[in-house]
């Protein structure tokens, strides 16, 4: 373990300030500690154009408002209205500009600490009081003529006789005849489909 390679990122959390975390640079390592400190898996989305080809990432758990994660902190702008729910990494990594590299980064230590006090000052801290949005906890299909088909996860108790799993990272998906189910972190939760009027959720 003494040899194992560490590279730098940025991580924050629910009411605490940036810190610089030090993740294993070994691919398989590498995606399995992001996913320990995330609690599950995650999304990644591109935030900053560092310099040609390379970028800033925002990872965030993609189930976080569902899992009832706690508000981190809101985007800048004329995003604020978006709320970064439970734990986030900012991470460099190749932007795909050049299709010939692919990863992440090492960051300096002077980097990470000019990038920390950008979040500080540009990504305002929740107050703990925020709520999700109805489009925080909507995630997408296609139905069987191409269109988006809107659906939520509902946690429920624990169904009995559930089947052979299908495992997608941290995730269990269960698939049975009235219903599919998914298991993340001991917790159960069904899919419900929902109708949209317009822009209105129902």
């Amino acid at each position: 373990m003494g040899d194992e390679q560490l590279m730098r990122a940025i991580l924050i959390e629910p009411g605490k300030d940036p810190a610089i975390i030090r993740l294993p640079a070994a691919h398989g390592l590498h995606d399995e500690a992001i996913k320990d400190t995330l609690e599950g898996n995650y999304g990644a989305v591109e935030f900053f154009r560092i310099q040609p080809g390379i970028s800033l990432f925002i990872l965030v758990n993609d189930l976080a408002a569902t899992l009832g994660m706690k508000a981190n902190r809101r985007f800048p702008g004329e995003d604020s209205d978006q709320i970064i729910w439970g734990k986030a990494i900012f991470i460099a990594a190749y932007n795909g500009e050049d299709e010939n590299k692919e990863g992440t980064l090492d960051m300096s230590q002077e980097m990470c600490l000019m990038f920390i006090e950008q979040i500080k000052l540009n990504f305002q801290l929740c107050d703990g009081t925020e709520e999700p949005r109805p489009e925080d906890t909507l995630y997408y299909d296609e139905d069987q003529d191409g269109n988006p088909a809107p659906y939520r996860w509902l946690e429920i108790s624990e169904p009995s006789n559930l089947p052979e799993p299908l495992q997608a990272g941290r995730v269990m998906f269960y698939r049975m005849p009235a219903q599919e189910v998914m298991e993340i972190n001991k917790r159960f939760f069904k899919k419900v489909a929902v109708y949209t009027s317009g822009a209105r959720l129902n």
